[in-house]
């Protein structure tokens, strides 16, 4: 008796498996519909992210940023090369407990000028990336409105793609849309935290 009480919840589970392998087959057949046909074009992305107006304004923002960064280090690393000659100097009239307390304080400030080396480079490429992803958020909707009006359903990358026809390369179009409506992007300070 026992032992048809067991067969009765695996023959429980048997028949519900049995009946959803029936009922999957006939659920999918009922909700595919037929798939419109791809009509694709393409893009060069490297390109547009090079020559957009935006972009190359990023560009310019972030180079002239790193200019007076270069000049805030350059004079830094000359003022630290000052402290380090005069320390050098004074080694053999200190004694060699006040020559190391000066030899550690110069130490912390060279870490210091590091450190914000470090920084200044971290602030550039944070904000230099923060600026471009507006440039390719507004190059997607460029391309989506483009497509749309055009009546693409897939847009490549070129560079994706062995060959294709110059009829459906929608650079032009892209580059000259964005820059119409993304002329320019000021780059953010980078110091607000």
């Amino acid at each position: 008796m026992r032992a048809g009480r067991a067969r009765q919840p695996a023959r429980f589970l048997r028949l519900c498996v049995l009946g959803a392998a029936l009922a999957l087959p006939a659920a999918p057949a009922a909700a595919l519909e037929p798939l419109p046909p791809a009509v694709a074009a393409v893009i060069d992305y490297q390109r547009i992210l090079r020559d957009a107006k935006a972009a190359q304004s990023i560009r310019r923002q972030v180079e002239a940023r790193r200019q007076r960064y270069q000049e805030q280090i350059a004079g830094e690393e000359q003022r630290l090369h000052e402290a380090d000659k005069a320390l050098a100097k004074q080694r053999s009239i200190l004694a060699p407990e006040a020559y190391a307390e000066k030899r550690r304080v110069f130490e912390t400030d060279v870490a210091e000028v590091q450190r914000m080396v470090q920084d200044r480079r971290r602030q550039l490429d944070e904000v230099s990336a923060s600026a471009l992803s507006e440039v390719r958020n507004r190059l997607i909707e460029v391309v989506g409105d483009l497509a749309e009006t055009a009546g693409f359903n897939i847009v490549l990358p070129s560079s994706g793609v062995l060959l294709f026809s110059p009829s459906i390369d929608l650079t032009e179009d892209v580059l000259n849309l964005l820059d119409r409506r993304l002329p320019d992007v000021k780059v953010p300070d980078g110091t607000g935290r």
